[in-house]
């Protein structure tokens, strides 16, 4: 693998989420108004931002539902788990790679980073609601490039979502896999286990 640098997405490449009642989903049905908002636009806000600059970005009733429904987070949280080989592929890949993080993600799922102690395996990680960029934009992807100061040609992203992960690694010239764990494995680029990067 001529790749120096590997990138990987958070949410269903690394970790996934046992319990996931989609919190911000249920303020967003429970709001009377919608926030004044369009579905599309309303996650956008949700994953560009922090959630004490949330609170002040959306009307009243988003604080009063979130901590309204906080229980239904909370228990999403505690049911986050790391798929059965992510340390040991972490592991593998840290001694001969810079590792990075990518996630677009709602600011409390950050937590899950500190719980499961991920950051000690990473050279850098870019969340969407610190830097207000998400994936598939060129400038999320581009603080990588500028960290690492490697080559377009020498990174390779790996995550779940083919409009995020996927396009965005295209648009940026980067090598790229797809982890299919679910479903039939249809093209040359997916894998259905992180292991597979160290066989490549």
């Amino acid at each position: 693998m001529k790749s120096k640098v590997i990138v990987f997405d958070l949410y269903n490449t690394l970790i996934e989420i046992k319990k996931n009642h989609k919190f911000f989903m249920v303020l967003y049905k429970n709001s009377k108004t919608k926030f004044n908002l369009e579905l599309l636009d309303y996650l956008d806000i949700i994953m560009r931002n922090e959630i004490e600059d949330l609170f002040h970005i959306l009307p009243n009733d988003f604080k009063q539902l979130y901590f309204e429904y906080n229980y239904l987070l909370e228990e999403e949280l505690n049911s986050i788990e790391l798929y059965e080989e992510t340390i040991e592929v972490l592991e593998s890949l840290k001694e001969n790679y810079q590792l990075y993080l990518i996630s677009n993600l709602a600011s409390p799922y950050k937590k899950a980073v500190q719980k499961l102690n991920l950051a000690v395996y990473f050279d850098g990680i870019v969340f969407s609601c610190e830097e207000g960029k998400l994936k598939p934009e060129k400038n999320i992807f581009e603080i990588v490039e500028f960290k690492s100061e490697k080559k377009e040609n020498e990174i390779l992203m790996v995550g779940d979502s083919f409009k995020s992960d996927i396009q965005g690694a295209k648009n940026m010239n980067w090598n790229y896999l797809k982890i299919n764990r679910k479903g039939k494995i249809k093209e040359t680029f997916e894998i259905i286990n992180l292991r597979e990067i160290i066989k490549n």
